[in-house]
């Protein structure tokens, strides 16, 4: 429960730094096409739902790319069938998520979150998804966006895929996710009352929590790759111990 409550702590944080900052935009994008050319194309209401369908969408893509995430990383833990094999991608993934956390908090050089694979395809899908955006559709909207290549979804995907199986992966991306909400909730009721000031300390925060979490993550696979092992042999008898 710890891990849950900590990866939710990081969606939170960061969700005021570098979740407005690069979502902020699509979420003003779609609320200021729902309101119409002079604000009265929705109500109050309607707006508050089309905010909680569009963040639900998003979870629910979340969801089950950590569905995926923890079941491909026990299901190469299980064909694979290496001895250390989950200790190996947990220090794999604390590495990662390091990296991403430094890169996306200006410690490293060089826009290594940007770099992902398929971060412009997306962004040809999701201009076209805006394009037609109604309160009808804005759920579909929210689950294409739950997409987007980002450096802490990738970071949050690589601890869903040690979790140790694919329900636990599941709810790691659907902790981290539920974290993100109230931030771009802000965003699309048109809050102003967090300065920037503020939501850049708070994001360095956050990632530094990430940092925190891949090095714990690092430190574990590290411990169990270096554990002590018995080598067992046809008969079940234990031959030796390395």
């Amino acid at each position: 429960m710890f891990e849950y409550g900590a990866i939710f702590a990081v969606g939170f944080l960061s969700s005021f730094g570098h979740c407005i900052g690069m979502c902020g935009g699509f979420v003003t994008a779609y609320t200021l096409r729902l309101a119409g050319p002079q604000g009265r194309g929705i109500s109050r209401a309607g707006l508050l739902r089309a905010h909680f369908l569009y963040n639900a969408g998003r979870i629910l893509t979340y969801g089950v790319l950590g569905l995926l995430f923890g079941f491909t990383g026990e299901v190469l833990r299980l064909s694979v069938g290496l001895i250390g094999f989950q200790a190996a991608m947990q220090l794999v993934a604390g590495i990662l998520m390091i990296l991403l956390a430094l890169d996306m908090g200006g410690w490293i050089p060089g826009g290594l979150s940007e770099r992902f694979p398929g971060y412009a395809a997306f962004k040809q899908v999701a201009s076209r998804a805006f394009r037609k955006v109604t309160e009808n559709n804005i759920f579909g909207l929210g689950v294409v966006l739950g997409f987007i290549p980002c450096g802490l979804v990738y970071a949050a995907g690589a601890k869903a895929a040690t979790s140790g199986g694919a329900i636990s992966g599941m709810l790691t991306m659907l902790a981290f996710g539920l974290g993100t909400v109230p931030a771009l909730l802000m965003v699309g009721l048109g809050a102003q009352s967090v300065s920037a000031k503020f939501r850049y300390q708070v994001f360095r925060f956050a990632t530094l929590l990430v940092i925190a979490l891949g090095i714990m993550t690092t430190y574990r696979g590290a411990t169990q790759l270096m554990a002590p092992r018995d080598i067992v042999s046809e008969n079940g008898v234990v031959i030796c111990t390395h």
